[in-house]
């Protein structure tokens, strides 16, 4: 996947995670896409390209969205580079993958930005937020990470192998 690409697919992300996304909550909670994103990234160009893509997006998102700036900027690059590191251990076909991968990572983020924001001095009840937040953004992350996973599919050119006679 090109540079032009990925930028296009974060800012585009971007757009509708800011404008149309908080349209669609259920149970007041609204999906992350832009975790979705990064995870797709990740899982189809490693470890690098999806640490440097989660730093993006996590500006972004620190910019507009978040109070204490610098958050979720590491939790994205975090969540980027590890979910990288699966690029050549598993199958990228499945469509497992980027399910699976997107429950770890949302899950992780909550758990991540829960405990930067309980060191900084915020005080929020880890039991509202799993129960209340986590639960159902998982889920409604989970079942729009198949959607964006081939969605993005289009744009993203496996490599093919070739057999050919010498």
């Amino acid at each position: 996947m090109s540079v032009l690409t990925i930028s296009i697919i974060i800012i585009i992300n971007f757009i509708l995670q800011s404008t149309i996304v908080p349209y669609f909550d259920i149970f007041n909670v609204v999906p992350n896409t832009s975790l979705i994103v990064v995870v797709v990234i990740a899982i189809s160009n490693g470890k690098i390209v999806g640490a440097i893509s989660g730093l993006i997006v996590g500006l972004l998102s620190d910019v507009i969205f978040s109070v204490p700036i610098g958050i979720n900027s590491f939790i994205y690059f975090f969540i980027g580079y590890l979910v990288g590191m699966t690029e050549n251990k598993l199958s990228r076909e499945s469509i497992l993958l980027p399910i699976s991968m997107t429950i770890l990572s949302t899950v992780g983020y909550h758990l991540l930005y829960y405990l930067f924001t309980f060191f900084l001095g915020y005080e929020i009840s880890i039991r509202y937020i799993m129960k209340n937040i986590v639960i159902f953004e998982t889920i409604y992350n989970a079942l729009l990470s198949v959607i964006l996973s081939k969605l993005l599919a289009r744009f993203i050119k496996a490599p093919s192998i070739r057999f050919s006679k010498k």
